[in-house]
């Protein structure tokens, strides 16, 4: 048998054997119209979309519910549920939001400024436990002069509270619904606004969406989906190949450019906003800016998107993807494994000291994420800086992350659909915010000032400061932008976005 016949055959056999497991169509059998079946590495912490805040969960979300602000597959902060805002003072403490009156919870009721006001105010300060007060927690009350306005007053200024409206577990929730069957009862049957219903629900295996008929944007082109929960990349490649899937994401990407070449599919490589980088920990070694920027310096980032990502992902030097506004086209960071020996020697390390931490990466998650991780093992290997290389899933790493027990550095896709540097440096280096891996007190003085600069042009040019002082210091150590990796049926028309989220009421059929 011939090889290229062998690895079809292969893939079909194993998507027969797979078939009951996802509980999807076997090869040959013919797909109802307009339902299709897709696959994600990852499931839902739980149906409450507040509870955690975890960006990759987004578009999962997404299906069910729909957030006050939202972002283009260009990523433009557009209207959503609000259709107009605008701030009432010049420090950024009032902000006022208009909200659409013709949207509809999936149980017919009708959506209004007091389901807004439940879900940001109301039940974060009733459950301290809600990852989406910690972002909320200066709002000092909120007015609802009407059904379709809320007026949001903060303690301090919250400049970015426009961009957090379409991103970081902003989901508007139903009020009545929950307060009349319970928070338990709304986990086992969730409803909201968004473009789907959920139809039914395994933990960990499928989750079955059916298009709501009343959406304010109108009926899903796909109007029933099975969001299959595949964590192995290996399994979900074999499935999109042998037409069991209509799409699978997060795929390596030597197996999304090879299946690019099978006639019944496409392919998308999607440059995103988002960022590879290192998230450095302040404790062991690392408390070395020498050993920092040692690690920094050992890496060859050109060869790691040649390597890993066909040259599609461009190496950053800063925080800061392509097409984000605080992007520094000029930066240099230089790959120099001599000057990263010389900055370990200049700490005392060498051939026979090597420096030794733990190193955390996820497997999956992401395209290529444990592949590039070992490949920086065995870069840093050569300048004398021993990394052990562990696994990490990703709910543990953001566990690990909010109590600030992450034991050593670890590579990260930092997802930032906003484009906003405050969304991404501004978090994950304020020590103020769950979101901080990086903690030291000389991070609050040169950021906490942008935090409350309401003029856009001087604020980013503090956060392209801020940015270059973060490398210089090597609290953070940038890699490269993010890659939207997705093969897909070409009977289905897929619509990419710059952020890299996967949003099936987006798609049609050919």
């Amino acid at each position: 048998m011939e090889r290229r016949n062998f690895v079809k055959t292969s893939a079909l056999g194993i998507g027969a054997l797979l078939g009951p497991y996802w509980g999807i169509r076997t090869a040959g059998a013919a797909p109802a119209p307009a339902s299709i079946s897709i696959a994600f590495p990852f499931d839902v912490y739980n149906w409450d979309p507040t509870s955690r805040i975890a960006p990759q969960l987004m578009p999962l979300y997404k299906c069910l519910f729909d957030q006050p602000l939202e972002y283009s597959s260009d990523s433009v902060l557009q209207p959503g549920l609000v259709k107009a805002w605008r701030w009432l003072d010049q420090k950024g403490l009032v902000l006022e939001l208009e909200f659409r009156d013709d949207v509809l919870f999936h149980n017919g009721d009708k959506m209004t400024s007091s389901d807004f006001k439940y879900t940001f105010f109301d039940r974060p300060r009733a459950d301290k436990s809600l990852q989406l007060g910690f972002i909320w927690n200066n709002v000092t009350k909120m007015e609802l002069p009407s059904p379709t306005r809320a007026v949001i007053h903060l303690s301090q200024p919250f400049i970015s509270a426009p961009q957090y409206l379409g991103y970081a577990g902003a989901f508007v929730l139903p009020k009545a619904y929950i307060e009349k069957v319970g928070m338990a009862a709304f986990m086992e049957k969730p409803i909201g606004t968004g473009p789907y219903k959920l139809a039914g629900y395994q933990r960990d295996s499928r989750i079955v969406l059916q298009a709501f008929d009343k959406h304010w944007r109108g009926v899903a082109k796909v109007p029933n989906v099975t969001i299959q929960v595949v964590k192995d990349a290996t399994t979900r490649v074999s499935g999109v190949q042998s037409g069991q899937l209509a799409l699978a994401t997060n795929l390596p990407i030597r197996d999304a450019v090879r299946l690019a070449r099978v006639p019944a599919l496409k392919t998308a490589l999607t440059p995103t906003v988002d960022s590879f980088i290192i998230h450095m920990v302040n404790s062991g070694a690392l408390t070395d800016r020498n050993v920092r920027l040692a690690m920094h310096h050992a890496i060859d980032k050109a060869a790691l998107s040649k390597a890993f990502f066909n040259g599609v992902a461009a190496p950053q030097a800063r925080a800061s993807a392509p097409g984000t506004p605080t992007f520094d086209a000029g930066a240099r960071f230089a790959f120099a494994p001599d000057t990263a020996r010389a900055l370990l020697a200049k700490s005392g390390y060498s051939a026979a000291k090597t420096v030794k931490f733990r190193f955390f990466s996820t497997k999956g998650v992401y395209p290529n994420d444990f592949e590039m991780a070992r490949a920086i093992v065995q870069m840093w290997q050569k300048v004398g800086i021993d990394a052990a290389l562990e696994t990490i899933e990703l709910a543990q790493y953001f566990s690990k992350v909010e109590v600030g027990k992450l034991e050593g550095p670890a590579l990260s896709l930092w997802t930032n659909s906003t484009g906003d540097p405050e969304l991404s440096i501004g978090a994950y280096l304020n020590p103020k915010v769950m979101f901080s891996v990086w903690r030291s007190a000389d991070v609050s003085p040169r950021l906490d000032p942008l935090l409350a600069e309401m003029d856009t042009a001087k604020r980013m040019a503090g956060y392209k400061a801020f940015e270059t002082w973060a490398v210089e210091q090597g609290y953070s150590l940038p890699l490269m932008q993010g890659v939207s990796s997705v093969v897909h049926a070409r009977s289905l028309v897929y619509q990419p976005y710059k952020n890299g989220w996967v949003l099936p009421n987006s798609w049609r059929m050919a």
